[in-house]
């Protein structure tokens, strides 16, 4: 079977590794400093994973979340140290439990097909939680050896939704604050209102100068900065009630430009 796991070098000490399976893509990346490696997210860590990310590296590695999703999460396990933001532990919680997550795989689809869906999906759901965790706030910076990465509070997917921003080389690392495809704010119990959102893209706004390439957790990559105007634009307008609403994949959507910001139903039908 063909690895789930391709290595995308983007220069001699930053990688992305992108995995694909079935149902989903994601991205992860790994940042290489002159003492230490920082794998941001693990996607859903499987069969392959760890020796994937082991064989780009000997340093002593830690892990950080851009966010507590299952499917930025998964590999979490196989790693001695692993970083989240704090305002993400309800999350982490939530997405450890394989009653939750099945749901979650689930939305959808027919009842009958439910329990063939949850079979297919058993190995990305069941999310091994052990670990070393430990917890960042707001502006918090891993050393790494001459390499300096920040964690920059990003909330709106989720309260703990961080980006890391590594300004030396430029990068912003967005996990799913900053998408090609869009952003979901409409997760019951997960996501935070839009005007948060909004707070957060104009945060990143005011680091424009800081970073040149955006490095998503989904869809293509590297994404163009630009596309955080397009949120801007996108989340203004949900706030402040003139957005547009359509249904994409079955759920409420606003739109601006090139992105989508998905809303709880209700909202849009306010709106």
């Amino acid at each position: 079977m063909a690895s789930r796991y391709t290595v995308h070098p983007i220069d001699d000490s930053t990688f992305a590794i992108e995995e694909k399976t079935r149902f989903s893509q994601g991205l992860c990346y790994l940042l290489c400093g002159g003492e230490r490696a920082l794998l941001i997210d693990t996607c859903f860590g499987l069969k392959g994973f760890e020796d994937t990310v082991r064989g780009l590296t000997a340093l002593p590695m830690t892990v950080a979340n851009t966010h507590a999703h299952l499917d930025h999460i998964g590999g979490n396990h196989f790693f001695d140290e692993i970083w989240q933001h704090e305002a993400d532990r309800g999350i982490f919680a939530l997405h450890t439990d394989p009653r939750y997550t099945l749901g979650i795989a689930t939305e959808g689809v027919p009842r009958p097909a439910r329990a063939l869906a949850g079979l297919l999906t058993k190995s990305m759901l069941n999310i091994d939680p052990s670990g070393d965790y430990r917890y960042f706030e707001d502006g918090y910076v891993f050393h790494l050896g001459g390499r300096d990465v920040e964690a920059v509070h990003t909330p709106g997917h989720t309260p703990g939704s961080v980006c890391f921003l590594d300004r030396q080389a430029g990068m912003l690392f967005s996990g799913d604050s900053v998408c090609e495809w869009g952003v979901l704010l409409h997760i019951p119990g997960e996501a935070c209102p839009p005007p948060v959102f909004l707070d957060s893209m104009r945060r990143l706004k005011n680091l424009w100068d800081a970073f040149e390439t955006v490095w998503p957790g989904h869809h293509g990559f590297p994404v163009d900065k630009s596309y955080i105007d397009d949120y801007l634009a996108c989340a203004r307008q949900i706030v402040e009630g003139s957005a547009s609403y359509r249904l994409t994949r079955g759920r409420a959507c606003a739109g601006f430009g090139r992105v989508l910001i998905t809303v709880p139903d209700e909202a849009a039908a306010d709106g």
